[in-house]
């Protein structure tokens, strides 16, 4: 019986390695987790001050509503006169027409509390004309769903590979039916 024991120094040693490694994991644990850590949840109690001091950048899209309900650009033609005769005729319901009313507003202009905090309206919202934008969203990436619009930029690019204008060259963000389709479902 003595035999099957005598190479319990190994298992001696390897049980000391274990153990010592645990205390060491345990001592770096404690010295790196916060003590607030888990009070409220599974994240540090603390942070929610330190979110809480940050400034407020975003307004929401009912602040923008107050002042812009119904206000989006109306479709433009290649004349005046049927472009007000095509806004006069097709409603502007943003929730029907408006495939982007889906968005806050902030997602495409950017952080407006500064514009809604500003009285006097000095400071305009700013206008959306970068492609990369749009692309984020409208680019073609092949796990997107079909019913998704999608572009390959290339294929709107002019001679020098550049897309011209931005997507708002052609494209109306708050109006995204053209003046064409538009006329066509009425």
């Amino acid at each position: 019986m003595r035999d099957r024991f005598r190479h319990h120094q190994h298992v001696f040693r390897v049980g000391v390695v274990l153990g010592v490694g645990l205390v060491v994991f345990l001592i770096a644990r404690a010295a790196a987790i916060p003590s607030d850590f888990g009070v409220l949840g599974f994240y540090r109690a603390g942070a929610l001050d330190d979110i809480r001091a940050l400034p407020i950048v975003h307004a929401g899209r009912t602040a923008c509503l107050e002042c812009h309900d119904g206000t989006y650009d109306p479709p433009e033609s290649e004349n005046e006169v049927s472009a007000k005769a095509l806004a006069t005729m097709v409603p502007l319901d943003p929730a029907r027409d408006n495939k982007h009313f889906r968005l806050n507003c902030e997602a495409c202009h950017g952080p407006l509390q500064k514009h809604v905090a500003d009285d006097d309206k000095e400071l305009p919202v700013p206008k959306v004309a970068s492609a990369s934008l749009c692309l984020n969203c409208h680019g073609k990436v092949s796990g997107r769903p079909k019913s998704q619009p999608q572009v390959v930029p290339a294929a709107h690019a002019n001679d020098v590979g550049q897309m011209k204008d931005g997507c708002v060259g052609c494209h109306k963000p708050h109006w995204p039916k053209t003046a064409k389709k538009a006329a066509k479902t009425e």
